[in-house]
């Protein structure tokens, strides 16, 4: 499993993931009991790709294809789609097609970024792609006025993260119910900065809050961070390559 995020704000979009690689092996006890471990294998694994005419993806769930890292994968269909003529939801939909050519249609979900050309101009696009289940999905419709929304979209482990911002009560001695107060997240506010900090926080604290639980170690490692504007595209934060 993983954590990723993109945030989109007026001055641009923020797409984030965490880095681990996870595996599960079946263990069968002496005693013919099976259970599952879920094992690190890796904390330099991708899972934030850009692609031409400056998309971006990112990509949790199944994370691994005929037993090699999804990343290779994802690197090969990018390569195979060179135009800069695709639009984000052109892209969006080839790579829904060409993941539910495989056998089995891998259980991994992606999220696909980037602004396209409009009759009133570039228009920031945000998809939810899921394969197995044959899903394309926009993630940031406009508001009801028409202008486009801001906010933030996640996928993986994101209980953690959905109970920060979610509501919680309390219960007493007599089974009543008290609220606690709660902070609604203003996201029309954003900059692209918060952005950038939300969505490391939104990991970060993640990778630290399954640190200390008694659960999988699923979410891990470098936070890679990618900023896409109307006319250029950055790496805030990516893994290099490097002798140790």
């Amino acid at each position: 499993m993983s954590f990723i995020i993109t945030l989109y704000t007026r001055e641009g979009i923020v797409m984030a993931s965490d880095s681990r690689l996870t595996l599960n092996a079946e263990i069968v006890k002496p005693d013919g009991q099976r259970s599952t471990l879920a094992a690190g294998m890796s904390d330099s694994n991708y899972k934030t790709f850009l692609a031409q005419n400056r998309i971006g993806i990112s990509t949790y769930g199944q994370a691994d294809i005929k037993g090699a890292p999804i990343g290779g994968f994802i690197e090969t269909f990018i390569r195979e789609n060179l135009s800069d003529t695709l639009s984000v939801t052109e892209f969006a939909n080839e790579l829904n097609e060409h993941f539910r050519t495989f056998d089995p249609i891998p259980d991994t979900g992606f999220h696909i970024a980037g602004y396209e050309e409009t009759d009133n101009g570039l228009k920031q696009m945000v998809y939810q792609v899921a394969p197995f289940h044959n899903l394309v999905q926009v993630n940031n419709p406009d508001t009801p006025n028409g202008e486009s929304s801001q906010g933030a979209t996640w996928g993986g482990e994101g209980d953690i993260l959905a109970r920060l911002l979610q509501p919680v009560y309390t219960k007493d001695a007599n089974g009543n119910y008290q609220e606690l107060p709660q902070f609604q997240i203003p996201w029309q506010f954003f900059t692209l900065q918060d952005a950038i900090d939300f969505a490391v926080y939104a990991i970060q604290t993640t990778i630290d809050s399954v640190r200390f639980l008694p659960r999988a170690k699923t979410v891990g490692g470098p936070i890679d961070v990618l900023v896409i504007k109307p006319t250029e595209t950055l790496w805030i934060s990516r893994k290099e390559l490097a002798r140790n």
